[in-house]
């Protein structure tokens, strides 16, 4: 599909929540809405897009809820009265979702990207047009993740300081920040760390500090010391990548002083700043050497604003020298659980990897390079080695992933559907040929 027709699906979304929304106030005539909202808006990486539900709430509803609750359902539509307002028919979703799921996919994961935010366009516009047609009722988008930035496109400025008055706080107080020195806004995003009452959360605090990078250094530092609070300290220079000697010894040192997930942290930031030797060799380290060998290859690697290049060096140097640890590292690095996602610079390490003596590093290896954001040219190099791992591994846990990972490769993958074929047909393990099955499935056999 190389055309998607915005317009049209702007008219018709808009049509049908203003009958909707018309709809509801109709049926309770003695009721005042306060707010429209369209939410849940479920989307998958290079994968569908759903249109949202639509919720309606009024104000007498809000008033039947306690008063001490009213705050947090006001903009909560799943708390609302009327939380799943019918306003499209199914056959009319299901055409759109489908047209919108091949236009997003129809080249690469970039052009998925773009699509969705077309869409989150699209909303807006819905919703700036239906606020119109229902006589100036706000209409919203409401969605963790786009709620900074979509509210000020939708209502006028005056509507969103009255109706969200947070956004005006956070802004005032990001820009409050940018405005101190770089020691001092370190100090005070430190401060924030573990607190999520004020307008800037820990999470937001977080990445600042990361983004500060080392000027953030002294203000995390002491933070190693304080029990319940060393993990998340530990975590960010970890994200930070600054591996001074000042950095490694006050790891090292947290390291003999704490305990539980505190030490599990500190352990898993020196492996993840090349410092896996530290932790081999602290007296006393036994789950925090797992958390340490495997941290380098899970998702929490991709929060560093700069990730050591991959490596199975030290996963190899450990599964040799230390055997009993591969059931526990098994689990670490099991199916299901987030991984890294590699750069074009690292595929040529994980290429390696597909070929190691360790089974584990070769399930790794195959996860991480059924990846199709890494681009066609990476692609050709790639989906060869899977094809070969799909075929020929003697482990039926690599030759499964290895199904998968031609699968995600979308239609550059179909080139290799005969593998699929064959895993379907004579792979002596159940779940790769279930796996081989769905991939077939979904290509249209």
């Amino acid at each position: 599909m190389t055309r998607f027709d915005w317009r049209a699906l702007e008219n018709e979304l808009t049509d049908a929540l203003v009958r909707a929304v018309s709809g509801v106030a109709a049926d309770h005539p003695d009721e005042r809405c306060y707010a429209a909202a369209l939410w849940l808006l479920y989307r998958e990486t290079d994968g569908p897009i759903r249109l949202p539900m639509l919720a309606v709430n009024t104000v007498e509803a809000l008033d039947r809820v306690p008063a001490d609750d009213r705050d947090d359902v006001r903009w909560s539509p799943a708390d609302w009265e009327f939380d799943d307002v019918d306003w499209l028919p199914d056959e009319v979703a299901r055409r759109w979702e489908h047209d919108l799921a091949g236009y997003a996919r129809r080249g690469t994961v970039a052009q998925w990207d773009a699509t969705f935010d077309r869409f989150v366009t699209a909303l807006v516009t819905v919703c700036r047009r239906a606020r119109r047609g229902l006589g100036g009722l706000p209409v919203v988008v409401l969605d963790p993740e786009l709620h900074p930035t979509v509210i000020p496109r939708i209502l006028p400025k005056a509507q969103v300081s009255r109706m969200f008055p947070e956004l005006d706080e956070h802004a005032r107080a990001w820009s409050e920040l940018a405005a101190l020195p770089p020691a001092r806004r370190a100090a005070h995003l430190a401060g924030l760390l573990g607190t999520f009452d004020g307008p800037i959360g820990s999470e937001e605090a977080e990445k600042a500090l990361r983004d500060l990078g080392p000027d953030a250094v002294p203000a995390l530092l002491p933070r190693l010391g304080v029990p319940g609070e060393a993990w998340q300290a530990a975590k960010i220079l970890a994200d930070i990548g600054w591996a001074d000697d000042t950095v490694i010894g006050a790891l090292a040192e947290a390291l003999d002083r704490t305990d539980g997930p505190d030490r599990s942290w500190v352990a898993a930031a020196l492996s993840r700043l090349g410092r896996l030797d530290v932790v081999l060799a602290a007296p006393g380290a036994s789950g925090e050497v797992v958390t340490a060998v495997a941290a380098p290859y899970r998702s929490f690697r991709d929060h560093s604003s700069a990730p050591r290049p991959l490596d199975y060096g030290p996963l190899e140097r450990a599964l040799q020298d230390r055997p009993e640890l591969l059931s526990v590292l098994e689990s670490e690095l099991s199916p299901g659980t987030p991984m890294c996602e590699i750069g074009a610079a690292e595929v040529d390490e994980a290429l390696r990897g597909t070929g190691s003596a360790h089974a584990l590093v070769r399930r790794h290896a195959v996860t991480v390079l059924g990846e199709r954001r890494l681009g066609a040219a990476v692609g050709r190099r790639v989906l060869p080695v899977l094809a070969g791992r799909a075929a020929d591994d003697p482990d039926p846990l690599v030759r499964r992933l290895a199904v998968l990972g031609l699968r995600w490769w979308g239609r550059q993958g179909h080139a290799y559907l005969d593998v699929g074929r064959a895993a379907r047909d004579g792979d002596p393990d159940g779940s790769v040929r279930v796996a081989a099955q769905g991939w077939l499935d979904e290509a249209g056999g």
